[in-house]
């Protein structure tokens, strides 16, 4: 009886039953050995060192062109050749340092002075000294027109002057004749001159405005303005046949 028992028992451990996971001692039914879960496959033994480069989202990858790669640098090499031509012409400018010229009135006269009603008539001749200060820069006066004034009234005669070329160190004398016949003036003006030339003088303005340049060998400066103001110019009338001259030396002028 007992050895029945134990057959049974011993029969009981070695079943096998169907449909529960087996002990690591036993085979499942139907599968051979090692294979006890065929539906699990486990990973390959290098994933993970397997890299797989992302595919660039074209949306939002634009590959720069080689127009554009051509362009930036032309850009950036035109960008340093004129940052070194300006260092130059600023280094020039440093050492060469240009000044402006003088401007005087050295002599005067006006003549045939009739101020009457509403109507001025007049000539004036006027010599201006213009001296040049710089001792490697000739200057180069490409267009000049003077203007004589009264007051704030700056339209009683204009003129052209002649363009030349002033050396270094050079002194030279330019002559404006200007000239105006019963010209319309306003009445207050004209009222204000009468009056002072009864009195013996009259304070005239003398206005140049020029387009100059400095220049020495291949290098030069572009044109600029350049304004002279010779304001007030006394005229001394001592008789009555309209004729005044400059009165006392010779007046300095304003340049900028």
């Amino acid at each position: 009886m007992a050895s029945s028992t134990t057959a049974t028992a011993a029969q009981g451990q070695d079943k096998t039953v169907t449909g529960f996971p087996a002990h690591h001692n036993h085979v499942a039914a139907g599968y051979p050995p090692g294979t006890a879960y065929p539906y699990a496959v486990p990973p390959p033994p290098t994933y993970s060192n397997i890299y797989v480069e992302p595919t660039p989202n074209p949306r939002f990858y634009n590959p720069p062109s080689r127009h554009s790669t051509l362009f930036c640098r032309l850009l950036t090499a035109a960008a340093v050749v004129f940052a070194i031509v300006g260092l130059i012409f600023f280094i020039t400018w440093l050492v060469l340092k240009p000044r402006l010229p003088h401007f005087r009135v050295e002599s005067a006269t006006v003549t045939s002075l009739n101020a009457t009603g509403a109507e001025l008539t007049a000539r004036w001749d006027i010599t201006l000294s213009i001296r040049n200060p710089n001792r490697k820069l000739a200057i180069y006066y490409d267009s000049l027109d003077a203007k004589v004034s009264y007051g704030d009234y700056g339209g009683l005669a204009t003129t052209h002057l002649p363009p030349f070329i002033q050396e270094t160190q050079n002194e030279t004398r330019v002559r404006a004749q200007l000239s105006v016949i019963d010209e319309y003036v306003d009445n207050d003006v004209v009222k204000d001159i009468a009056a002072e030339r009864a009195v013996g003088s009259v304070k005239f303005g003398v206005t140049v405005l020029a387009w100059i340049r400095f220049r020495t060998g291949v290098w030069r400066t572009r044109d600029h303005v350049l304004r002279v103001y010779c304001d007030p110019i006394n005229i001394s009338f001592s008789n009555n046949n309209g004729t005044g001259s400059l009165m006392g030396p010779s007046n300095s002028c304003l340049v900028n």
